[in-house]
């Protein structure tokens, strides 16, 4: 037997537990063998066990937009009323309050007090019937300023609600947009993966030119013909180019010497300017013919239009041969100088004992190791830039050959699908990136020219307000001073304080 104030809990096991409500607040208990009063429980069952199931058959379905998600947390207007906006007494309450003084003076003795306050009683009732009509008037003229000021307000409000709704509306768009993009991005770069491991690839290959380039130098190496990758410049590399370049200058600058000690023998200065100019340009610019030369009798073989390439390489060895000559020239001569005037000057300064030692005037000189040394970084300077012509050439070749195996890939199309998988990741991750929530005409200041709308209404409304409502106010608030004045002589008339002494005496 269970006892009334028994409370434990019920033995039958629950089946399921629901929450109901707008906001989910109210809880649902079902235990088995119980069934629902009305069909209401069973088919919202229904309808969830379908939309269940149909969420579960479209699961890889992005879901439909649910604004309730979004919904603007903006408070919404109330309507108002004049009633709120006058704080008087309304003119019945005084009309109530002078009948009741009114009734009141058949009790006062006196007639002469009596006759003076009914007419003041009827000048009152003037008074309150004249505050009856301010007090209508009042009204009506707060209800228009309401109903002015309200309807800008109330679209104020509305523009602000769509504004937000909108808003709300595009970032829900953008954020299921984005996640169709990311899921998207994911099936393509799972695809990507399957393509490539079946073409040989490597996994990490991200464009379609980067497989082209692979497939095109496996194909070379197969058929003997390997590409070598651009080289990195290496400390030895920097240090070869360096002295190309300034081997170019460091003759030049011999010859502008040797030309000077030539034809400038006191010293001038232009002319000395001039001398190691021209040295430098004569040197600068034969090397850079033999570096050229050099470039086109590598690419002359290959290349349709140009001239055989043993033209190119008696131009090396002209030039070259003209670059040894006017140096070792001008060197001999220089030499011929220098060992002159050293002659001289040591004749001058009682150096030399036996001046019938000196070797002839046109006997050879003994400095043959200057002549060699100047012909040697000559030599060195124009070998510098054959191989730096040849390199340039050879890094030229293999782009075109790998240029060429590239296009025949493209042009056979076996390669196609894997491509169009390697560059469709890429594809989706731009697209995703240009997703932006669409932007209001004047989104910036859209909300702020709603609030410098609804602050001038909510302003105009306020002053139109307290202007009518301080007018009122003043006017019940002179009324009821009269009232309390008229009261307190309807008392004093009807209550005379009593004589005493002489005026009891006299009266």
């Amino acid at each position: 037997m269970t006892r009334p104030d028994d409370t434990s809990p019920p033995t039958r096991p629950l089946s399921r537990v629901t929450l109901s409500g707008p906001d989910l607040g109210t809880v649902d208990l079902e235990f088995e063998g119980d069934t629902p009063p009305d069909g209401g429980t069973a088919a919202h069952t229904d309808v969830t066990r379908a939309e269940v199931a149909s969420t579960d058959l479209s699961s890889t379905d992005v879901p439909d937009f649910d604004p309730r998600l979004y919904e603007a947390a903006l408070p919404r207007p109330e309507p108002l009323s004049a009633e709120s906006f006058l704080p008087v007494l309304p003119p019945a309450q005084f009309a109530a309050l002078l009948d009741d003084l009114r009734g009141e003076l058949s009790l006062v003795p006196d007639e002469a007090t009596r006759a003076a306050l009914h007419s003041r009683a009827r000048l009152l009732a003037l008074n309150v019937e004249q505050y009856r009509v301010n007090h209508e008037q009042a009204r009506s003229a707060l209800t228009r300023v309401l109903a002015e000021t309200g309807v800008g307000v109330r679209s104020s409000w509305e523009r602000q609600q769509e504004h937000l709704n909108f808003m709300n509306a595009a970032s829900g768009g953008v954020e299921r947009d984005y996640e169709a993009a990311t899921a998207a991005i994911e099936q393509a770069r799972a695809g990507r993966f399957e393509a490539l491991v079946a073409t040989g690839a490597r996994p990490d290959t991200t464009g379609a030119e980067d497989l082209y380039t692979q497939q095109a130098v496996m194909t070379l190496a197969r058929e003997g013909h390997a590409i070598r990758p651009p080289e990195q410049k290496s400390g030895s590399k920097r240090v070869f180019n360096a002295f190309a370049v300034f081997s170019k200058f460091f003759v030049g600058v011999i010859s502008g010497v040797s030309i000077n000690l030539l034809f400038n023998p006191e010293s001038r200065l232009y002319l000395t300017l001039i001398a190691l100019t021209a040295g430098v340009m004569f040197s600068v610019l034969l090397l850079w013919l033999v570096d050229e030369l050099a470039y086109r009798a590598k690419l002359a073989p290959g290349t349709p239009g140009m001239a055989h390439p043993r033209a190119y390489t008696a131009g090396i060895l002209a030039v070259t041969a003209l670059y040894l000559g006017v140096e070792g020239f001008l060197n001999w001569d220089g030499i011929l100088r220098v060992t002159a005037e050293i002659a001289a000057n040591a004749a001058q300064q009682g150096q030399l004992t036996d001046l019938s030692a000196l070797p002839e005037p046109d006997a050879a000189p003994q400095h043959w190791s200057l002549l060699t040394f100047t012909l040697a970084l000559v030599g060195m300077a124009a070998a510098a830039a054959l191989i730096q012509g040849r390199e340039r050439a050879r890094s030229v070749l293999e782009r075109e050959r790998l240029a060429a195996r590239v296009a025949d890939l493209k042009a056979q199309g076996t390669l196609e699908s894997a491509a169009r998988a390697a560059d469709h990741v890429t594809y989706l991750e731009r697209a995703r990136d240009r997703l932006a929530p669409p932007r209001d005409v004047t989104s910036p200041d859209h909300a702020r020219l709603n609030e410098r709308v609804l602050n001038h209404w909510e302003q105009e409304r306020d002053s139109q307000v307290q202007s009518v409502s301080a007018r009122l106010l003043g006017e019940a608030q002179g009324v009821q001073a009269t009232l309390e004045d008229f009261a307190a002589q309807v008392q004093a008339a009807r209550f005379p304080p009593p004589r005493r002494g002489l005026r009891a005496l006299l009266g």
